[in-house]
């Protein structure tokens, strides 16, 4: 807490907006209190915050706001109308014990890959040597900030050593990064989910959301009337959609481009589609 005061000081800010993960809501009161101290005005952004590629600029200088502190993330997004401190904040686990409850699903892999998100890289080391202890291989590597480290929307870390290993173990909270390295790795995918306290094989996940896109693709053959999904999230906007557009109304669909913040499906309701593609963060 220290340091990001000394950041927020630096930048001669008075107002600042926070920004935060959903985890972090039984602590974020005290965050401000703290910072209310040091003689900020804080005001909390209650919108999800789902990654650094999502910053709320635009609101925070509607609000007359100096600065944003953006919890739970590192730099993601390079140009911004307001200065924003990255609150990396490690989260702290009794991973080990969870390992030792539940090594018996690790039994068949001998070297193992471990990803994780930010929030539990200080993790990464204890958990590398507990199961070197026990006789596994332990692989890690380095893309992003921390040896490692994957994003929703980079996973080099878990490509990187694939060749390497039987499979990789997911240290998280919930299943979204395990999730999104299932399909872009041939290897065994295993979470160990620090909420619910358990080790998951994502094989089955994998093996019944792959035929849900075979089946969708085939539909999509059928469909008249296609919805593209976009984002104006900072770190979301893509150029390309008006050209994917383009080459699907060659096709003879009829195409309609979508713009929202958070992508719901009550949003869509009401809308006469038959097919939606989805180019935001999933």
């Amino acid at each position: 807490m220290k340091e990001i005061v000394r950041k927020l000081k630096k930048l001669k800010a008075k107002r600042v907006f926070i920004q935060f993960p959903e985890g972090l809501k039984l602590r974020i009161q005290e965050i401000v209190k703290e910072l209310e101290k040091e003689g900020f005005e804080v005001i909390l952004c209650l919108e999800p915050c789902f990654g650094a590629c999502d910053v709320r600029d635009y609101e925070a200088k509607l609000l007359n706001c100096d600065a944003i502190l953006h919890i739970g993330h590192e730099k993601f997004v390079n140009r911004t109308e307001l200065p924003v401190v990255y609150w990396e904040y490690f989260i702290d686990a009794e991973a080990c014990k969870i390992l030792e409850k539940e090594l018996e699903k690790l039994k068949d892999f001998k070297k193992i890959g471990l990803i994780t998100s930010i929030q539990f890289v200080n993790l990464i080391p204890k958990v590398k040597e507990w199961l070197e202890k026990k006789g596994k291989e332990v692989y890690v590597h380095k893309v992003l900030q921390y040896p490692g480290q994957v994003l929703g929307c980079n996973i080099e870390a878990a490509k990187a050593i694939e060749e390497k290993v039987d499979c990789f173990l997911c240290i998280s909270a919930g299943e979204f990064y395990a999730a999104g390295i299932v399909f872009s790795v041939k290897k065994p995918v295993l979470n160990l989910d620090l909420e619910k306290g358990e080790i998951r094989n994502l094989e089955e996940f994998k093996r019944k959301t792959e035929k849900i896109i075979e089946w969708n693709k085939a539909l999509f053959k059928d469909c008249k009337k296609v919805g593209i999904l976009i984002s104006w999230k900072k770190g979301q906007m893509k150029e390309n959609f008006f050209e994917l557009k383009k080459r699907l109304e060659k096709e003879g669909k009829e195409v309609y481009v979508l713009a929202m913040d958070e992508i719901t499906p009550e949003k869509i309701e009401g809308l006469k589609l038959d097919f939606l593609i989805n180019l935001a963060c999933p």
